[in-house]
């Protein structure tokens, strides 16, 4: 048994997450591996809000996902165990970071451009209700994978 630190935010203010993500994420560097992680200031919505009652796509602040931004900077820094897993069904090849110990994944779309290889943000999940079986049925959806390199060997 290994005991984690899973940092999260103690607020219920929209205004204070969006300030912290600012600060946090648009101004530093983050890496998976060795790869970048780009961050957009519209990842916000990607990472805080969930569908609203009616299918809204991201028509409603989420709280539960809002706490969890932490788990992307802990990720990175490689203090949360993860694994991954290449999503090969998706159109965009995603790569589920999953992190079951903290009940998160962050998805990760990979991208190729001059300067090089890079990830950028598709959206977290902070899981809720049925967490074991979602996780289970999550670590079913695609390919393991050791390196997270193993998809820029394949045509993205």
């Amino acid at each position: 048994m290994k005991i984690i630190n899973l940092p999260i935010i103690d607020s219920a203010n929209e205004v204070e997450f969006k300030r912290y993500f600012d600060e946090v994420y648009l101004k530093n560097t983050f890496k998976i591996q060795e790869f970048p992680v780009k961050i957009f200031p519209e990842d916000f919505e990607h990472i805080c809000y969930e569908y609203e009652d009616g299918g809204v796509y991201k028509g409603k602040f989420s709280l539960r996902r809002a706490r969890k931004m932490l788990a992307i900077r802990e990720i990175c820094l490689e203090n949360l165990p993860y694994i991954l897993i290449h999503q090969i069904q998706q159109e965009n090849k995603s790569v589920c970071v999953l992190c079951e110990s903290a009940e998160f994944a962050l998805y990760l779309v990979p991208k190729t451009s001059a300067q090089g290889n890079y990830f950028r943000i598709g959206t977290i999940i902070a899981y809720g209700k049925k967490v074991e079986e979602k996780i289970e049925k999550q670590k079913k959806s695609g390919l393991l994978l050791t390196k997270i390199s193993e998809v820029f060997s394949e045509s993205c």
